[in-house]
């Protein structure tokens, strides 16, 4: 009887060894993200704690989950108890245990600081919907016996104003059994073979079996919601703080700066506030057109904000884009009146006050306003653009862009080379070569320049040997390199002639020739792997070098063995990740191989009218590819004795 008793006290000893408390401790334990956005991850004694939106190395001693993020404790072993301690409140933000969605095995204290989960699963999910849950201590209890995975979902349970998708998923080669009626599934209940249709509030239980081992029955609640739909921002600002609605019209963006992306339509300005989630919403940039129909949940911030937050739903890519232009105003309408309004104040000077970040705007009027920031240049100003905001019940101003009194100079030479952001104004005309999207190359007697328009303020298309005058704008640097950015608008082109390129053999191109017009003769071309089509080597009898089609609406030859080009373009720099490379950026691609060689009249044949062609092209001085017939990169007589050597032998 003694030696049972000692059998049993030996296997009970052993059943208790298989159970395994792994505890992690914020401060300890940590992950990579020191705030409570994007995913982050830890492990420990073999177990795996990830969310979809925390910080698991954040200050304060505690691990911060984000509302709506779903955390998952993890083990190859089955979770028999999970205990997590959570910070009841920081201030007058609640950060407890009662933030978690309910589900079953889970209970929360009364307090909310201790959140307590029992079951049999090797993953269990944990959903944020109420708010941000920050918890100092995660107790695991693993039995040592693996397990089957439980299922998860995506979308995540939650609110959701729209018919979802869902899907459910677990380990390889697992069954899941679901129903969606509220009842405990069972192996006689539906298996999961493809994702749910989820029209109507539903709530999903599913668990998984593989081997003979079932995981833990995961509870998922959908609840599909209608939203209102109102017509414009005015009628979405008329609505009550918390409700949940779409605006049925089209949204100007202005201003986008971190979590947040300003717009507006015709009745009002609105600020999305994308930092709880959303992706797609954060990426609008300024100039994009959101289609109608984006919604979600109206809240006032500082009492004068109007936020558009959380729980956004039908948000569609921007695919139309317009500039929005600021009001201009005075000092006088900065008020709370006019916040998040988009404002142009003009003849303005700008100074710093004794606070830190503050300064003092003064418009022409003498009326003065506020503005805040870390990087304000003070000075006095043709204009600035601004948003309005407001702090502590006082508005001020977000400044946007600044612009100083052009400085005026004669020609495109006396450009600086290192100035930043300066406005020039350039008092003699220019000749524009060539134009491709925000790309306009121009040129006067002193210099070659390239006009980057990268925010769409020139209005005129322009062809070679256009003039312009009224150019104006300020200095960049590009990979060392000085590019004009306009400011304003140019005048209209008038036609002049057209400027040709001057022809060098490829050692003589130099990082000295940047935005220079050139041609290079009689070259042979190899393609460049993993280019992506857009990378070719160009060589002559001097050196190489490398051309990338960019633009102009050059298309690159498929058939190169055997073929002889000229290349007409300009002369760049492009840096990647392999370092900085002079290139050549084609506006034309001239195939010397194609047709047949000498006839230069392009009636068919090689015959005297074709001698008649090359006499006038000598005697005008041409550098025309096709009358060099020797290929010496010269139009001169030598090319006269080939074309009759041509037609001899015809």
């Amino acid at each position: 009887m003694k030696k049972l008793l000692s059998l049993l006290l030996v296997a009970v000893c052993c059943l208790s060894a298989t159970a395994t408390d792994v505890t992690f401790v914020a401060g300890t334990t940590v992950g990579n993200n020191t705030s409570a956005q994007g995913a982050d991850e830890m492990s420990l004694g073999g177990v795996t704690v990830s969310t979809t939106a925390g910080g698991f190395n954040c200050t304060g001693n505690a691990y911060r989950l984000a509302k709506n993020s779903v955390t998952t404790i993890s083990c190859a072993s089955n979770i028999t108890k999970i205990v997590m301690t959570c910070l009841d409140k920081v201030g007058t933000s609640s950060y407890g245990g009662d933030g978690f969605t309910a589900m079953d095995g889970m209970t929360v204290s009364d307090d909310t600081k201790t959140v307590t989960w029992t079951g049999n699963a090797t993953s269990v999910a944990f959903t944020a919907g109420g708010h941000q849950v920050r918890v100092s201590q995660i107790v695991v209890t693993i039995s040592g016996e693996a397990g089957v995975t439980a299922p998860s979902f995506d979308p995540a349970p939650g609110t959701y104003y729209g018919a979802q998708t869902v899907t459910i998923t677990s380990e390889d080669g697992a069954t899941i059994y679901y129903t969606t009626n509220g009842t405990e599934p069972t192996t006689s209940s539906n298996v999961y073979s493809a994702p749910l249709n989820i029209a109507q509030t539903t709530t999903v239980k599913a668990f998984a079996v593989k081997g003979g081992k079932s995981s833990s029955v995961v509870t998922a609640e959908y609840v599909i919601s209608s939203a209102t739909t109102v017509a414009n921002v005015a009628a979405f600002k008329a609505l009550e703080d918390g409700a949940v609605a779409a605006i049925n019209n089209k949204l100007n963006v202005y201003y986008t700066s971190g979590d947040n992306v300003y717009a507006k339509d015709e009745t009002g300005y609105i600020c999305l506030y994308t930092k709880s989630k959303n992706a797609a919403v954060k990426a609008y940039k300024a100039g994009d057109v959101i289609p109608a129909g984006i919604g979600g949940t109206k809240t006032t911030y500082r009492d004068y904000i109007l936020e558009m937050a959380d729980d956004f739903f039908n948000v569609q890519t921007a695919t139309e884009h317009a500039t929005v232009e600021p009001e201009v105003v005075g000092c006088n309408a900065v008020t709370t009146a006019n916040v998040l309004h988009y404002i142009r104040i003009n003849n303005v000077t700008i100074t710093a006050q004794e606070t830190a970040s503050y300064f003092t705007v003064k418009d022409a009027n003498g009326n003065e306003c506020t503005a805040y920031g870390s990087s304000i240049p003070t000075g006095t100003f043709d204009y600035i653009i601004a948003m309005i905001t407001v702090y502590g019940g006082n508005p001020q101003l977000t400044v946007i862009e600044t612009a100083a009194p052009p400085t005026e100079i004669d020609n495109l030479g006396a450009l600086p080379t290192e100035a930043y952001c300066v406005n020039y104004s350039i008092t003699n005309p220019v000749t524009v070569i060539a134009q491709s999207g925000p790309q306009l190359y121009v040129k006067d007697e002193s210099a070659f320049m390239l006009v980057y328009d990268n925010n769409s303020k020139l209005t005129h298309e322009y062809k070679n040997g256009d003039v312009v005058s009224g150019v104006n704008g300020s200095i960049t640097i590009y990979n060392g390199l000085s590019e004009l950015v306009p400011v304003n608008d140019f005048s209209e082109g008038v036609a002049g002639p057209a400027v040709e390129p001057e022809a060098y053999p490829i050692e003589e191109v130099s990082t000295d020739m940047m935005h220079q017009y050139i041609k290079l003769l009689s070259v042979t071309m190899d393609s460049v792997a993993n280019s992506k089509g857009r990378n070719f080597t160009l060589t002559d009898d001097t050196g190489s070098i490398v051309m990338r089609i960019n633009g102009f609406d050059v298309v690159a030859p498929t058939d190169l063995d055997g073929h002889v080009f000229n290349v007409t373009g300009f002369v760049a720099l492009y840096t990647n990740k392999s370092g900085t490379t002079l290139q050549i950026y084609p506006t034309e691609i001239e195939d010397l191989t194609a047709g047949i060689l000498g006839d230069l009249n392009g009636d068919g044949n090689v015959n005297t009218g074709d001698v008649s062609a090359l006499y006038t092209a000598l005697l005008a001085g041409s550098i025309e590819s096709k009358y060099d017939l020797n290929l010496d990169g010269n139009v001169n007589t030598g090319d006269v004795s080939t074309l009759y050597s041509i037609i001899l032998g015809n």
